[in-house]
């Protein structure tokens, strides 16, 4: 696993301490906690990055992801959590992803504000331009990073809707 780019972490051998406190090391991920702290300080100097943790069930890849929030002082942290009950509602993990910025939803132009207040459930209409509802996400949390560092979070990835994953991907 590397500081850049999209990368992935096997999980092996995985025992974390039991501490919630951000200043105490994860037992036996010193690696990926320095990575991850890398990753943090180089977007509060205003150079993103993107980490994928993969690996089997229980092995620790929540807890490292809360480690990485708990160490993000300063920043907006934006966390959606992929539910299976969740999974065949379009656009779920989206809006629990958004729900903290959605007050400055009104700031975006109007066919991305549409987009997501349809999508959302905000608003009724026809379902709305996947196209749109990326590019609304891409400017909802561009306006954040203007105003400081953000933070995205996305646990579970496994369950999140196919509408949600297809939007996080543009």
């Amino acid at each position: 696993m590397t500081g850049r780019g999209v990368n992935a972490w096997d999980g092996k051998d995985s025992v974390v301490s039991g501490s919630a406190d951000a200043s105490s090391e994860l037992l036996g991920r010193q690696s990926e906690s320095q990575i991850l702290n890398r990753i943090i300080s180089a977007a509060r100097a205003g150079h993103g990055g993107t980490i994928v943790i993969c690996g089997e069930p229980g092995i620790g890849k929540s807890t490292l992801l809360d480690h990485a929030m708990d160490s993000a002082t300063g920043f907006q942290v934006l966390r959606a959590v992929g539910n299976e009950a969740e999974r065949e509602l379009p656009f779920a993990a989206a809006q629990q992803l958004c729900a903290p910025s959605l007050a400055t939803l009104q700031e975006l132009p109007a066919p991305h504000r549409d987009a997501l207040g349809v999508a959302f459930g905000h608003v009724s209409g026809a379902a709305p331009d996947r196209l749109f509802v990326g590019l609304a996400l891409l400017g909802l949390l561009s306006q954040q990073a203007s105003k400081g560092p953000v933070l995205c979070v996305i646990d579970d990835a496994q369950w999140l809707d196919r509408e949600s994953a297809q939007a996080f991907a543009i």
